[in-house]
């Protein structure tokens, strides 16, 4: 026998282990798992890389032996684990196969394995300096961004969340756009003053969706930006993902610091009228067109052959009459991600960029362009 496990944890981490793997690879390695056994430390670490991300966990286990490294293909493994019924999994490697069975042996698999040598090796980091951070301070920093991070390959250097530290300030900020909306939210992080954090970097989409993952359910975790490494150790091992190259674009200069026309409305009453307004539009684009006036906005789609959708909606309303056209998924997608239940939208004119808050949405706004028709 080589160890005993707990089967609903191997599976957690197994299930995290396989969102690094690398499915598609060119190299069949990329997409298997190390799995190391630490007999003294009573340890089983696995380990995955598609070489631009990579994930080390750790689980308590029941060793017996000498220390062993072998690899074995990750979703296999994963699935296997998936579909076992057992409290308890017992590993046992014969010749070139890793055996993986309950005690009763009720349930027996054989996978096939391959040499643990030819598994890359990851790059070393150490946790000091990094930032200690709430996990779900990290997690809500990503999710609340993360959603208008560009999905184009042209625009690369969009296509993920950028962090920023305000070390003045004492607050970690987050930043996606996709060129046509923004998203920006910042937290107080005691201690961020004295962290490696001293410039901004930019978090691919899968990187950071696998760090929020992590981070979701840890008190708290260390984060900083290591050698063009994004890094986060967590309470069983650490991940990595390679930042992506480039600058990110001056945000500061597209939000507008004045407004000549302010909507306060109820979030939730006007989020169901944008979600009935669209039922009759067809197009990719869901444009819909919003007639501010004084204490009423009129949500109107566009007229087509399935028809045309015309909603009222009452509202606090301070400013000169305006019909603006707005690609409604990206409003409603905002207003998703928000909890206040009344918001402000401020806008200048038809064609300049409107910016969503919310008092309850602390240190989070929303920017948005309108859409040319």
């Amino acid at each position: 026998m080589l160890a005993k496990i707990d089967k609903n944890r191997l599976e957690k981490l197994l299930k995290r282990a396989d969102g690094v793997a690398d499915k598609k690879a060119s190299m069949a390695v990329l997409s298997m798992a190390l799995l190391s056994f630490e007999p003294e430390k009573g340890l089983l670490y696995i380990t995955t890389t598609d070489l631009e991300q990579g994930f080390k966990g750790k689980i308590s286990a029941t060793v017996e032996g000498d220390p062993l490294s072998i690899c074995v293909p990750c979703r296999k493994f994963y699935e296997v684990i998936k579909a076992m019924d057992e409290d308890e999994i017992i590993l046992q490697k014969e010749d070139t196969r890793l055996v993986i069975k309950d005690e009763e042996e009720n349930s027996k698999f054989e996978l096939a394995i391959t040499d643990s040598e030819e598994f890359p090796s990851l790059p070393e980091f150490v946790e000091e300096n990094l930032l200690d951070i709430p996990g779900k301070v990290l997690a809500e920093l990503i999710d609340k961004t993360i959603f208008c991070a560009s999905k184009e390959e042209a625009r690369f250097v969009l296509g993920g969340v950028y962090f920023e530290p305000l070390k003045e300030e004492g607050k970690l900020r987050a930043v996606a756009s996709d060129g046509h909306r923004l998203a920006l939210l910042d937290r107080d992080v005691p201690g961020i003053e004295d962290s490696n954090l001293s410039e901004g970097f930019i978090v691919g989409r899968k990187g950071a969706d696998m760090i929020s993952e992590l981070a979701e359910d840890e008190l708290v975790v260390k984060f900083g930006f290591v050698n063009n490494y994004a890094v986060l150790f967590f309470s069983d091992g650490f991940f990595f993902s390679r930042t992506l190259e480039g600058t990110f674009p001056d945000y500061r200069a597209v939000i507008p610091q004045e407004f000549q026309n302010i909507l306060k409305i109820d979030r939730k009453l006007f989020l169901n009228a944008l979600d009935r307004a669209t039922v009759l539009i067809t197009e990719k684009f869901k444009p819909i067109k919003i007639d501010f006036s004084s204490n009423e906005l009129l949500l109107s789609s566009p007229e087509s052959e399935a028809g045309k959708a015309e909603i009222k909606l009452r509202g606090e309303y301070q400013g000169s009459p305006l019909s603006v056209t707005f690609n409604a998924e990206y409003l409603i997608s905002a207003l998703e991600h928000m909890k206040s239940e009344e918001i402000e939208i401020k806008l200048n004119d038809e064609r300049s960029p409107c910016l969503i808050t919310g008092y309850r949405d602390e240190g989070f706004l929303y920017l948005l362009m309108p859409m040319v028709i």
